[in-house]
């Protein structure tokens, strides 16, 4: 306790780290802010600069915190105790756990922590917050505009029956829709919801403009010539299955023959394509209101995007780890088409798929929208520091790699790898070995919800021993 202490008095108050010189009732803004965004630890008789200047009545301040935290509505479930610094000086560490009942707020309000400060949220933050959370779910709302069966799209029903095996269950129409979750009984008639409008309705735009999928075609690698462009705006099932029609028109393929028949490989895999736009489909925030789901082919990646953060409390290193469905009625509809895994292991299979083709891992970008990007280059060629010149040469190491070969004995803080593999500058090092590394889910993190712990240490995955014994395989020496 007291060497994990130490060590975070060593650095700076941060997104997971705060100081107090003493209890007071600003302490539930903290409290609630924590509680909305992935926990925390507050360390309270520390000043602002990090010195320790200690608690005087250690208990009184236990009971006033225990207090403070149950008056956040709902409570927090918080864990205090009184700890010795170094110097016997007795402070008190207080656990704060990301909230199993968010929005957390307090007498002043709802907070969400941001980096190293607290903020207040608005108006519009905080429906925003409830939306992300799940409390007020867009899939479930429902549409009073849509009329059925007039805007019903029969054709469209009767495939999903037929790819879900419900074809022969004796159910009329109206009681299969109210089964599936998609409408409701209402003074005789069915009311639809969202999800009910975006999979069956004959012109979903009509109610929700924005539920489109956007394809292009870039001539180079940026957005100002673009080569073709395609607007799918019909029901979810139809803008999937047009968004893989505008991927496999416009990436390269190539043939294989095998015992006289003749085999279509895409350079991208597609089964981690068509994961991507599921996942763009069915995650996308639908309260976002002017913004489409975006499939880009440029010449030298793609990038499917879809708007809106990730949920509160989920980091990008929880990608492929923790699953949190924005909505869940149309995660449900695609599992029962035998699109998607209820478990939420999309990511980990289009990893996979990319690896098991020998492509370059895909990488995340977080904006505003959620980016997937895929490398069109093979793993090879994006990895390798130089290009051959003799192919009897043994093969160019990258330095990412000697970054795994680093940690595949045991995990290691990021200190102890810088000195294993020579290097000295540590946001050079975050920016272009860490992080990619951990978006291509080659390494993990030992303390994934404390990102910024000094006692976090890194160790490498199935995919990153995978890709390691891969560089080896090809006869590479790796210092």
């Amino acid at each position: 306790m007291k060497r994990e202490l130490s060590l975070i008095l060593m650095g700076p108050e941060g997104q997971f780290i705060e100081f107090k010189r003493a209890v007071a009732s600003s302490l539930a803004r903290e409290i609630s802010a924590f509680a909305n965004s992935g926990g925390g630890t507050i360390l309270v008789g520390v000043a602002d600069d990090g010195k320790t200047v200690g608690v005087r009545n250690v208990n009184d301040a236990l009971a006033r915190i225990e207090s403070i935290a149950r008056n956040c509505d709902p409570p927090v479930p918080v864990e205090a105790k009184a700890v010795k610094t170094g110097d016997g000086i007795d402070i008190i560490m207080l656990e704060v756990p990301d909230g199993p009942e968010k929005p957390h707020s307090c007498s002043e309000g709802f907070f969400l922590r941001s980096g190293a400060c607290t903020q207040k949220m608005s108006r519009n933050e905080i429906i925003r917050f409830l939306h992300s959370t799940n409390q007020v779910l867009w899939d479930e709302k429902a549409c009073p505009r849509f009329l059925y069966p007039e805007d019903f799209d029969e054709d469209a029903f009767r495939r999903f029956c037929v790819r879900a095996s419900l074809s022969d269950t004796g159910m009329g129409t109206d009681d299969l829709l109210v089964n599936l979750g998609v409408a409701s009984r209402s003074d005789g008639s069915l009311v639809f919801n969202n999800a009910g409008v975006l999979f069956f309705g004959k012109e979903p735009t009509r109610f929700h403009m924005d539920a489109v999928v956007d394809c292009m075609l870039f001539q180079g690698r940026d957005k100002v010539n673009i080569l073709d462009r395609k607007i799918q705006n019909g029901n979810l099932m139809d803008n999937v299955e047009q968004a893989m029609v505008f991927l496999k028109k416009h990436l390269s393929l190539r043939y294989e023959i095998k015992s006289l028949v003749r085999r279509e490989i895409l350079e991208l895999p597609e089964d981690a394509l068509r994961e991507a736009v599921l996942n763009a489909v069915i995650h996308r925030d639908y309260h976002f209101n002017g913004a489409n789901i975006s499939v880009e082919i440029y010449r030298d990646r793609v990038e499917i995007s879809d708007p809106g953060e990730l949920p509160p409390g989920m980091k990008e290193a929880d990608l492929g780890k923790k699953s949190v469905r924005r909505n869940k009625l149309l995660a449900d509809l695609f599992h029962r088409l035998g699109e998607v895994e209820r478990v939420g292991s999309g990511i980990l299979r289009m990893r996979r798929a990319l690896l098991d083709a020998g492509v370059a891992p895909m990488r995340f970008e977080i904006t505003g929208f959620c980016t997937v990007v895929f490398n069109r280059q093979s793993a090879t060629e994006s990895i390798e520091a130089t290009p051959q010149v003799n192919p009897q040469v043994t093969p160019q190491v990258a330095p990412q790699v000697k970054m795994l070969k680093a940690i595949e004995a045991e995990a290691m803080g990021r200190a102890e790898i810088m000195i294993k593999i020579g290097l000295k500058d540590r946001e050079h090092f975050r920016k272009e070995y860490i992080i990619p590394a951990l978006e291509s889910g080659l390494i993990e993190m030992t303390i994934p919800d404390k990102p910024n712990s000094r006692l976090q240490k890194y160790r490498l995955t199935e995919a990153g021993r995978m890709e390691l014994e891969r560089w080896k395989k090809r006869g590479a020496v790796i210092d």
